[in-house]
């Protein structure tokens, strides 16, 4: 699965400690020496519960990573709604440790579109940590998507999008495709070349990652908006892994996973800068290093085709 599809799949987490054990926040790296900090890590969707926190400790590079053992114990933990003239503190929403490293929180509330809310971790062995997101406005696919789409027609899929403009009069989208049916004998060429270059042992774990793959980050910018105020986005095929049912999902991501995701890619690979020029990771989180980011999404169903295929 490609970084970016891991972060935006509900069911499965972005894993950001191996990426940041040599990052700090928005700041330049400095250190002479490795300084362990706290990962922090969850991901608010509108319209759904508010999600678990993640704490967790970064270690040397040396070092074997466990997940248990590197868990953030006994931390106090809080979400707070913003007024989102003044930014003052509105409502709390308090956390308690389920099992280690993973709080959860102790009311149910739903995240509300367009809300400021404020992430408040304190512990005693750190200094408080803290981190702000902005969640994007709610939207809907406004088109029908068709029953079926043949794959690279010359009739590319628009998508019609009801997403209010952002603060800064551009939104960041990604559209994640998850397949349904994810066969080696489904898979579209591209990925099919990619998969056969593969060695036998890697080849499974490729194939269960490209079950959900992502566009990638799209600027609003390269986008019109209709004459009704909606943002028509071409679906690109290159999300597309394999024919079949497949499910087109939509998000609007908040500033602090677009800067997160663009500055993580450069750092794994995305990029042909020497090692010495890669900016560091972008993280939003003063006191510590991680993601605490929001997201809108909808989504639609389709059968992807090609022009001959038959189905197993």
């Amino acid at each position: 699965m490609n970084r970016i599809s891991r972060l935006m799949n509900p069911k499965i987490t972005l894993i950001v400690a191996s990426v940041l054990l040599f990052t700090v926040a928005c700041d330049p790296y400095t250190q002479d020496s490795y300084t362990e900090q706290v990962v922090v890590e969850a991901y608010l969707t509108v319209g759904n519960l508010m999600p678990p926190v993640r704490l967790s400790t970064t270690s040397e590079a040396t070092m074997f990573y466990n997940s248990e053992h590197l868990a953030l114990r006994n931390a106090q933990v809080m979400i707070w709604e913003l007024d989102e003239q003044s930014e003052q503190k509105e409502s709390r929403i308090t956390y308690e440790e389920e099992s280690p490293g993973i709080y959860q929180p102790t009311e149910k509330h739903r995240v509300i579109p367009g809300a400021k809310y404020l992430l408040e971790v304190m512990h005693p062995d750190y200094e408080t940590i803290s981190a702000q997101t902005q969640v994007p406005n709610s939207f809907t696919i406004l088109n029908g998507i068709p029953d079926t789409l043949i794959y690279q027609s010359t009739e590319q899929l628009k998508l019609e999008l009801s997403a209010e403009a952002a603060e800064d009069g551009q939104n960041y989208y990604v559209i994640i495709t998850v397949a349904k049916n994810p066969l080696e004998e489904l898979l579209t060429p591209f990925y099919s070349e990619f998969l056969d270059d593969s060695n036998e042992e890697a080849k499974e774990q490729n194939l269960q990652e490209l079950t959900i793959n992502s566009s990638g980050i799209l600027n609003e910018g390269n986008f019109e908006r209709n004459q009704a105020g909606n943002v028509e986005i071409r679906y690109p095929w290159l999300a597309v892994a394999f024919y079949g049912e497949n499910a087109i999902i939509p998000s609007v991501i908040d500033r602090n996973l677009y800067d997160y995701i663009r500055s993580e890619s450069v750092q794994l690979g995305g990029s042909t800068l020497s090692p010495g020029e890669i900016q560091n990771v972008i993280t939003p989180i003063h006191g510590g290093v991680g993601i605490f980011g929001s997201m809108a999404r909808d989504t639609a169903n389709t059968v992807i085709l090609p022009l001959e295929i038959s189905f197993p």
